[in-house]
Order: C-alpha cells, then structure tokens, then sequence
C-alpha cells in the first residue's frame, strides 16, 4: 500500500493535514518518506530561461540514436 500526504512538523511530531484513510490500525509500523514541498521545482531554479524549448528540441533531433540508447550506453560506460 502506498500513499501521499501533506504533514507539518510542529514539536518535533509529523502531523497530517487531513484525517488519513482508514487502512491504518493504531500503532501500526510505516516507513514515511520525507520530501520538503517545494523540492519539486527546486530543480528548475537553475536552469536558463533564454533556452527556448524549441532550441533543446533541436539540439536533441542532433543527438545520435534515441536518449533511451544514450542512457543505457552511459550506463554500459561505468
């Protein structure tokens, strides 16, 4: 079973946002994954926004094979 929520840390407790579902029984074990809110778009905060996604699509069209062939030779490389 796997599913997402929003918590808030407030002192020093994980509290949820909303009642979670009833697929919990009191004091069951789960492994909780933490990941701040905004690290999703973080990734983005560098990246050039005079790129148009035009010119990545050409530069990719110049790319020799597929990204997915690309991938697996990187891989192949280590």
């Amino acid at each position: 079973m796997c599913e997402q929520i929003e918590v808030v840390y407030e002192n020093g407790v994980l509290r949820p946002l909303e009642a979670l579902s009833g697929q919990f029984q009191e004091h069951q074990h789960l492994t909780v994954t933490v990941e701040d809110a905004d690290e999703s778009t973080r990734w983005l905060a560098d990246a050039d926004p005079a790129v148009s996604l035009e010119a990545v699509r050409r530069a990719l069209g110049k790319a020799p094979g597929t990204i997915a062939q690309r991938i697996h030779a990187e891989r192949e490389e280590r």
